[in-house]
């Protein structure tokens, strides 16, 4: 009778998570983020992402520390993985350009000959050879990412399945890169719909939830720099996103904001970013460390 006594009154172990935002280039701030924690000690119970928010956590989830992490990042060149017909390679400094010289319709015959087809992609093949073909289940830190279901028009939570394929599925960035296809769903960047999934890890039953925000507030800007299709739909999407993120970033316990006035296609500065997440997290130690102890 005691023994029941003792077990009803014993706590149950509080969970605490770590919420990754998507935002392309801005999101290599996580990699800084993940390493202060690591050194203090702090890996959270569950991390939870979106778009490269899910990749930098997915990543670290499977057992890749920080510090490689930052090789990978800085050794990163977005052209190696966008097909690009008849374009020349633009060189690190030029990546944010890279609207300027794709075409609509070559993007459009490419998207609907590939849309019935379940090929591995270069990016795919990557995430293949960075983590093998582990499971979500089987990793060492519980790991959760979202996407797009254009099929359903609804959210997929990934907790189970090949890791490299859910990641594969959340950073597919509408235009630079197609949609996934996995079990007959046609699947897009988690970002689009949520790029805050603080209501995912409250669902996970972590108790305490901390979010790290790398997405940047929408600003006026020139009409002249809206200058063909894909900066119009870029811009169009930017706007969506920033929107609906708003209002989920306030459901989070704790807010490390890491402002970069950075695009999210410009790679030319990966360990700058690292680095600013680093001093970002240095900054908000003691906060992070009295919320989850």
């Amino acid at each position: 009778m005691m023994k029941g006594i003792l077990k009803f009154f014993k706590k149950k172990k509080q969970k605490w998570a770590l919420v990754l935002m998507g935002g392309g280039s801005r999101g290599l701030a996580h990699v800084g983020i993940l390493g202060v924690l690591q050194k203090n000690g702090l890996t959270p119970d569950i991390i939870v992402g979106t778009s490269m928010g899910a990749v930098i956590g997915g990543l670290f989830a499977s057992g890749i520390s920080p510090t490689k992490l930052k090789e990978i990042a800085n050794d990163f060149d977005l052209n190696n993985f966008i097909e690009r017909p008849n374009i020349p390679i633009l060189s690190k400094k030029a990546q944010i350009s890279i609207f300027d010289f794709l075409m609509l319709e070559s993007y459009k015959s490419r998207l609907l000959k590939k849309l019935g087809l379940n090929r591995e992609d270069k990016m795919e093949a990557y995430l293949r050879s960075l983590i093998g073909e582990i499971s979500i289940e089987e990793l060492p830190v519980k790991f959760v990412c979202n996407a797009v279901d254009l099929i359903s028009g609804r959210e997929i939570i990934f907790e189970r399945g090949k890791l490299y394929k859910a990641l594969r599925a959340t950073m597919s960035l509408p235009i630079i890169f197609e949609p996934t296809n996995i079990d007959n769903m046609l699947l897009l960047d988690g970002g689009v719909l949520n790029n805050a999934p603080v209501g995912i890890a409250r669902n996970l039953d972590a108790h305490k939830v901390i979010l790290v925000d790398v997405h940047r507030d929408i600003k006026e800007i020139p009409k002249e720099e809206i200058k063909n299709t894909f900066q119009l739909l870029h811009r169009m999407v930017e706007t969506m996103v920033a929107y609906k993120t708003e209002e989920k970033i306030k459901k989070a316990d704790l807010v490390i904001r890491v402002d970069l006035e950075i695009e999210a296609l410009d790679y030319s500065e990966s360990l700058r970013i690292v680095e600013t997440g680093e001093n970002i997290a240095n900054e908000n130690i003691g906060k992070i460390k009295k919320l989850v102890s």
